[in-house]
């Protein structure tokens, strides 16, 4: 909108945000960081050309801050802060600038995000590097950094060592079950954190060889 200011009134909802009326009209809103960087007062003259200045300005600060609350809230991945902003319709070209803003303050990091995701994941659920890797993807992350801090993770445990602990925790709840309903319910529980079939088996084996009395039972049942 073209003309004078005739009012600049701090909006009720978000008191960090103001109303602009032109002509004794509603104009659009802004932030309060805009009016002071454009210097706006009562009386001023919008001009086309200043209104696109800024809107513009007013659309980076408003995604900047959707960004830090979104941010401040947890750690996110580059994907995340990205869909965030499109959701909240902001410009292709302002949500670059968020971007490469964030990224330059440290606030995107997804090395570090995809470290922190791993360990957190594996400290609630001993998964399968492999679902590791498909809910990494599904963040956005990139090949190399999934690669690598895949790596990082086996060189630590490995899928068996970590089928096999989720299995012993698992095994009292399933050990007094007739033999092959407590087979199926160990490899249907370890499938579906992402385990392969070897290492279901291999963890099986081990856990029936260290419970005599199901084993014994196991070789009368010819298993």
């Amino acid at each position: 909108m073209v003309g004078k200011i005739t009012a600049i009134l701090r909006q009720k909802k978000d008191k960090a945000r103001a109303s602009l009326y032109v002509e004794g009209g509603f104009a659009f809103g802004v932030n309060e960081q805009t009016i002071e960087e454009f210097r706006l007062r009562k009386g001023d003259y919008l001009s086309p050309e200043l209104c696109d200045k800024i809107i513009d300005f007013d659309y980076w600060i408003s995604a900047k801050r959707i960004a830090l609350h979104f941010i401040n809230y947890r750690a996110r991945s580059e994907k995340e802060v990205r869909e965030r902003l499109v959701k909240e319709e902001i410009p292709d070209e302002i949500i670059t600038r968020v971007i490469e803003f964030c990224r330059g303050y440290n606030l995107i990091n997804d090395e570090a995000w995809a470290k922190a995701f791993t360990n957190d994941k594996l400290r609630k659920k001993l998964v399968s590097s492999r679902q590791l890797e498909q809910e990494l993807r599904m963040k956005g992350i990139d090949k190399e950094i999934i690669a690598e801090t895949i790596g990082a993770v086996n060189l630590e445990t490995s899928d068996y060592e970590r089928a096999l602990a989720a299995g012993q925790k698992r095994w009292p709840r399933i050990e007094k079950e007739e033999v092959a309903k407590r087979k199926q319910k160990l490899y249907t529980f370890l499938a579906t954190r992402g385990f392969s079939f070897e290492v279901i088996e291999q963890v099986y084996k081990k856990l029936a060889v260290h419970h005599p009395l199901t084993h014994s039972s196991e070789e009368e049942g010819g298993e």
